[in-house]
């Protein structure tokens, strides 16, 4: 070869190894060391059954993987830009390699050039799915406003893929359904139910029953309110509380939204536990009781009446048609402990008004609707009371709450009592029959006294609040999101019950929170200082 041919084909030689560096330099031919995807797939984790799409940030990837699916043993499928990758110097093939996401792991991405690029992976469990409710109406047949006592044939499904309520995942059964409530059925698009089941049945690990009832907490846009009552309850230890869960129901195959599934006011072993008199206890200690009442305004039942003094107006639910006897004897039992209660001598240990009311069980009563400010929990609406044999006037239950925690800003007819706001009385002063009691030093004291047993449990009702908030998470965005996806329900429309839309669930769950939490504050001064 003549040198100057050699001389030519040097110069060729360093000419392309300076663009090669050039290019090397400027990143034109180079890419940086990548993770374009990571996901966990159900064909190569048995324990899936969902697809796990890792959140990419920078150089994060989280992983929120479902409720119960152990982190230990997971298989990641990836895409990635370099030559190869590692965790811990060993690499990693997609769909077939295995690890333990347990604890944090660091993924090394080493790119052509040999630069290495690290994503720190971490991976948590979700809180546990909702269950979801099916129900299928023979024929599949809505509901209209003028239907609401018209029970249709249903079959009734279960399903709770995380088995987080119950170890039985999947339940069946047969029965009849029918609307439900007042203000909460008629013209409202969220409808509400009661069901009947053909057989007695466990829902969700409750009790054994054929009773239940979704409510759709169409008013409530926390869909939270009546959970959070049914929590003071409890600790409030009233006789019975139903028990109660969020779960995402399905009618005639369409999603309908975020209602609750709770235990139907019932009299039986397992829920409020009373021996109802017969048809026959018409006569000496038999026929004082057991009765199972409803105070109620919409006055709505066919054997009811109202009590002399405070007209408050009273419903037999149990028994439902009470012999001549029977209505008598708690009517005037009503009568005489309403008389006197505002009597001169009221106080009195012996004749006075404790010969006639379970004062411990109005005190938790009184806890409970004074703590919520429930717009009707001032003896004006779904207020249940007990008579029992040979006993008093007690409050066993609370229901009804979709109003309370400051979720109505008008002011209620009868008494005139502004509702929305954390601070004041409203059961003490707008309630009668507690505005008598509060008269009395003794039940004062004793009332503290209980308040102070239960402000430390009642401190936790904001965390209990914050934890079933996570729980609605991804099932509220349903809920509130339009359809197909979701149920079309408006998280920003205004009702007739409250003007004051915050915008979004996050400052929903939030005011409900800052309510209890502002009550409580006010509540534990004021009646310390009663």
């Amino acid at each position: 070869m003549s040198l100057i041919k050699t001389k030519n084909l040097l110069y060729l030689l360093i000419l392309l190894l300076s663009v090669i560096t050039s290019c090397n330099d400027s990143g034109e031919n180079t890419q940086e060391a990548t993770i374009n995807s990571f996901t966990l797939q159900p064909e190569f984790n048995s324990s899936l059954d969902e697809v796990v799409v890792g959140e990419i940030s920078d150089n994060t990837i989280k992983l929120s993987v479902p409720y119960r699916v152990s982190l230990n043993n997971l298989v990641v499928s990836f895409n990635y830009v370099g030559i190869k990758v590692e965790v811990n110097n060993i690499e990693q093939i997609s769909d077939i390699t295995s690890n333990d996401f347990s604890q944090k792991l660091i993924y090394k991405v080493i790119g052509s050039n040999g630069e290495i690029t690290e994503y720190t992976v971490t991976a948590t469990n979700k809180p546990p799915r909702l269950p979801k409710v099916y129900v299928n109406v023979e024929g599949n047949q809505e509901y209209s406003d003028d239907e609401k006592e018209n029970y249709k044939n249903i079959t009734l499904r279960v399903l709770d893929s995380d088995n987080y309520y119950t170890t039985n995942t999947d339940f069946i059964a047969k029965g009849e359904m029918k609307g439900r409530g007042n203000s909460t059925w008629y013209g409202v698009p969220k409808k509400p139910f009661r069901i009947k089941l053909e057989e007695k049945s466990s829902l969700l690990g409750m009790s054994n029953d054929k009773n239940w009832a979704l409510l759709a907490n169409y008013y409530d846009k926390t869909l939270l309110r009546n959970i959070t009552a049914f929590e003071i309850s409890k600790i409030a230890e009233l006789s019975w509380t139903p028990k109660s869960l969020s779960v995402d129901y399905y009618m005639n195959g369409t999603y309908r939204g975020v209602y609750t599934l709770t235990e139907h006011v019932r009299i039986s072993d397992e829920r409020l536990d009373m021996d109802i008199v017969s048809p026959e206890d018409n006569s000496g200690d038999a026929l004082t009781g057991d009765y199972f009442l409803e105070l109620d305004f919409h006055f709505d039942e066919p054997y009811k009446f109202k009590t002399d003094r405070n007209k408050l107006p009273i419903m037999f639910k149990d028994p439902e048609e009470p012999t001549t006897n029977q209505f008598d004897y708690v009517r005037d039992f009503f009568n005489t402990a309403e008389e006197v209660l505002y009597s001169e001598n009221f106080t009195d240990p012996v004749e006075g008004y404790r010969k006639y009311i379970d004062v411990p069980s109005f005190i938790n009563y009184y806890i409970v609707q004074e703590l919520s400010k429930n717009v009707d929990g001032n003896l004006r609406g779904s207020c249940y009371m007990a008579l029992r044999n040979k006993g008093k006037i007690e409050f066993p239950l609370v229901w009804d709450f979709d109003l309370a925690f400051g979720n109505a800003d008008h002011i209620t007819w009868e008494q005139g009592a502004l509702s929305r706001e954390w601070d004041g009385w409203y059961i003490k002063t707008q309630s009668p029959w507690f505005d008598r009691l509060f008269e009395d030093t003794q039940f004062v004291s004793e009332l503290k006294n209980r308040w102070n047993e239960l402000k430390p449990e009642l401190n936790k009702v904001p965390d209990f609040i914050r934890e079933h908030a996570k729980l609605l998470d991804e099932s509220q965005d349903r809920n509130f999101s339009p359809k197909p996806y979701g149920a079309g329900w408006s998280i920003t429309k205004p009702e007739w019950n409250t003007s004051i839309i915050r915008g979004s669930y996050d400052k929903e769950v939030e005011y409900l929170i800052y309510f209890v939490e502002k009550r409580l504050e006010w509540l534990d001064t004021n009646i310390k200082g009663l």
